[in-house]
This record gives C-alpha cells, structure tokens and sequence, in this order.
C-alpha cells in the first residue's frame, strides 16, 4: 500500500485487456494512481511524456513486447533506476531468467494472487525510496558539506599566504609572534586538510577490503595489542585540539584483537573526537578495554547532549548523524567508518544511550586474537 502524502504512479503494460483492467483497479483501491498500455511500445511512448514510480510490465506483447521495453528503459536516462517487475507464466521460468539479466528488479508468475503482486510492489517501492534517499544524501554531500570541508581550510592558508606575500612585496617582516601565529594558523588548517583525506583513504581501503573478501572469502587481518598507553596516543592530536588534557580517562586490562590492518587508531580517534565534540570540557570521557574470552569491547562514554540510538541504517558514510538537530563540523565518516571497520573483523558497532545518566556509549566490538 502507498503511503506517501502524494501516491506512487504505477505503469503497466499487458495486453490481455481483462488482466490490464483486474490490475488496474487492484492498484488503485490500494491508492496507486495507474497508468496502463496495450504493449511495450505504447507504454515507452507514455515514459516520453511522464516518469512512472514503478514499471509492471508483461512479457509476451505485440509490437514491443517486455525484454525489449525493459532494454529502452533501462538504457534511457533517468529510468535506470526505475523498478521494473516483469510479469510471466508460470511455465515459462526462462522468461524470469531473462528478464532478471536484463535488469529487471523482481517477478511475479501469472495467474498470480492480489496480495503477492502487491507486496511485490510495496517491496520495491519501499526499495527504490530508500536508494533515492541515500542518492539524495550522497548529492548533498558533494555539493556541501565535502565542498565546506575543503574550502574553509584552503581559505585559511591561502589567506595567511597572501599575507605573507603581501609583506615581502612591502618590505616588511613578521614579528615572532606574528609567525607563531601564522604557522598555528596554516597548521590546523592543513591538519584539517590531511583528516579528510585520512578519511577518504580509510573509506577506500575498507571497501577494497570488503570487495576482496567477497571475492575471496575473508579480508586481510592481523593482531593488534591494545593498552592504555596505545589509546592515548592515538588520541593526542585529539586532545590538544580540544584542549581536553584532563578529560580523557583510560580503563580495563590490555587486550590483543584480530582486526583488519588498516584503520583501527583512526576509527578509535574519530569515537574519541565525537565523544569530546558533543560534550563539555571538564566532562571526562572514558574509553574502557573489556568484553569476554572471545571478543573484546572497547566502550568510548561520553556525558554530552546525547544522540538519536544507533540504528545500524544511520551509519552511513558521508552522513552526519542527527544532522538535522545539530550542525557541526566534519564529514559525517566516523561511524560508517566504525561500523565498516568492526563488520569487516567480524565483530560490531553500536552506538545507545546512557540513560538515565546523559550522554552516549558508542561501543566497537572487536574479535580477540585467539578467540
């Protein structure tokens, strides 16, 4: 069933004109507007004049029959993504073969019943929604946040930069302090820089990792000791930038996990960066080592304003997280980052309240060497 404020268009193409009207009005007593053809042609004449959320096509057709309408639609800019359910008989399996190889999302076997081709329909509505949402997102991304992200700290080195240009040309020089200043200045902005093609990189690296072992069967993994004195340096350039010397507390035995071999030190920043970010200086941050024989949990607690519960579905790379409450800087990498990282090792990330203490636990669940 539809449930948008304003109703999903359904296309159709069949033939037989008691099945193309049974259809029809199926589709919209379940609130679907519904737009039907005679055959492949007709309906590729009806996409010129309008974008229909869903295709249900039939095979057999004359004219154009539904392997052929499938191949314009699915060359035809802007309906490569449009779903497309073809409908066969029972007996003619080789139908959905071909009609799956040529692109098409799903099938439904004639004579078929109401619901299943409605719950077929409502799958892949709710499918194509979720795709444009994360299409949508990634959209935004490009053109804002990573535009932002490169552009605030280009503008502070280039700036500090013609400055200094601008007083070699006047014969001027820079005091001491003047040059501390600067040289801070053209840092922070270049670190700023390097954390997000650190990101970048780390992104890259996962995803190879976790295509090589679709491929293969496994990624490459290795044992990594982790200890309090490990933790805080990976968590030093952190600290300074916060000024939050005293906040960071460190608990729970040394563990060695097997994990994969890119990654770990920059996901344990970035919880540990999130963690100081949403919560007040003073306010101390704990990192706890701890978990069981076979998995080792590293819990990084903050006592901050809090964040919506961690829905795996959220942690998606290049989207902030409950951007829509609080704006900030940063690409919105961290937790995909986590979540890719711990997923790939064989273990987990989840991210809950501390209720009804404030704050958050964001809680990376990694294998133990030997477990």
């Amino acid at each position: 069933m539809t449930t948008s404020a304003v109703p999903s268009t359904i296309l159709i193409a069949e033939d037989d004109p008691l099945i193309r009207e049974v259809t029809e009005e199926s589709l919209r007593a379940e609130g679907y507007r519904v737009v039907a053809a005679e055959n492949g042609e007709e309906a590729f004449e009806i996409l010129q004049r309008m974008k229909p959320d869903l295709i249900l096509s039939d095979v057999r057709m004359p004219r154009c029959d539904g392997f052929e309408l499938l191949r314009r639609v699915r060359c035809a800019d802007g309906y490569r993504a449009t779903p497309f359910i073809i409908m066969s008989a029972k007996t003619e399996t080789s139908d959905q073969r071909m009609g799956m190889s040529l692109g098409a999302d799903d099938y439904v076997t004639k004579p078929y019943f109401t619901g299943d081709l409605l719950k077929t329909i409502e799958v892949r509505l709710a499918r194509a929604a979720l795709v444009n949402e994360r299409v949508r997102l990634h959209q935004q991304f490009l053109t804002r946040v990573l535009p932002h992200e490169l552009r605030t700290p280009l503008a502070g080195i280039i700036g500090y930069a013609d400055l200094m240009v601008l007083l070699g040309e006047c014969g001027d020089t820079l005091t001491s302090k003047d040059l501390l200043d600067y040289g801070q200045n053209i840092g922070r902005s270049g670190q700023r820089l390097l954390s997000v093609a650190e990101d970048f990189s780390l992104w890259a690296i996962l995803e190879a990792a976790k295509a090589e072992g679709q491929r293969a069967g496994g990624v490459k993994l290795k044992d990594t000791q982790i200890k309090a004195e490990w933790l805080r340096q990976c968590c030093e350039k952190i600290i300074v930038q916060y000024a939050r010397e005293g906040d960071l507390v460190i608990e729970g035995p040394p563990a060695t996990v097997t994990v994969p071999e890119d990654g770990l030190e920059r996901v344990i920043s970035h919880l540990v960066e999130n963690a100081f970010k949403f919560s007040l200086p003073g306010a101390p941050v704990r990192v706890k080592i701890g978990g069981d024989a076979k998995v080792c949990e590293i819990q990084v607690i903050d006592q901050g304003r809090g964040m919506s519960e961690g829905d795996p579905e959220k942690f998606r790379i290049m989207c902030q997280f409950d951007r829509e409450k609080f704006e900030q800087q940063g690409l919105g990498m961290g937790l995909g980052l986590a979540q890719s990282f711990a997923l790939l090792g064989g273990g987990d990330f989840t991210l809950v309240r501390n209720a009804p203490a404030p704050g958050m636990t964001a809680c990376l669940q990694l294998g133990r060497a030997g477990g």
